[in-house]
């Protein structure tokens, strides 16, 4: 019987390498292992705990960063802060300045380059942003993030290979738009 649908993805490279054969093979094995903690049958989380440390310094590398700050305030890269000035209790104090954290914030990193705010990251989870269940506002909050990145002068890119969580979650990247020009 032949299988009509369409094809799921890339094709097999051609030539093949054994070594594609053989994580083709471990995959394979890993989908039919029964683990005792069910979460970890799910292969893009057993991806990224194996992939992680790669995704993270191949963005340090492409963003040309240096280290991530101590607090993850987006404050400091639309301010240029040298600090976070947000108290700990109360992140957003200054109404009328830049928040300390964008909508939608999980998983927040501000990256210095040189000790200067270069970007600031965050790993969120698409039904915390997607909220299509959502009986009252807001709804879908995609729309506040470009809207926050639109009033404070920011860019933002959004990239599919996020090492917070691989598969499950969105790389959302904030940064000046001077900044990759």
């Amino acid at each position: 019987m032949t299988d009509d649908r369409p094809t799921p993805g890339p094709n097999e490279p051609v030539p093949s390498w054994e070594e594609h054969r053989q994580l083709r093979e471990a995959i394979n094995d890993y989908l039919d292992h029964e683990p005792e903690d069910p979460a970890w049958n799910d292969i893009w989380r057993a991806l990224g705990a194996i992939l992680g440390e790669y995704q993270r310094d191949a963005f340090v590398e492409a963003f040309d960063v240096d280290e991530p700050a101590e607090t993850a305030c987006i404050r400091r890269l639309i301010a240029g802060d040298d600090e976070c000035p947000h108290s700990p209790l109360q992140a957003d104090d200054d109404p009328e300045g830049p928040p300390h954290k964008p909508p939608a914030s999980d998983h927040a990193t501000l990256w210095l380059d040189d000790g200067e705010p270069a970007v600031y990251s965050m790993h969120v989870y698409p039904g915390n942003i997607e909220r299509l269940d959502a009986e009252e506002p807001p709804y879908n909050m995609w729309f506040d993030l470009f809207e926050f990145a639109a009033e404070w002068g920011l860019e933002v890119s959004v990239l599919p290979k996020s090492w917070y969580s691989l598969g499950s979650t969105v790389h959302i990247v904030f940064y000046p738009p001077e900044r990759y020009r």
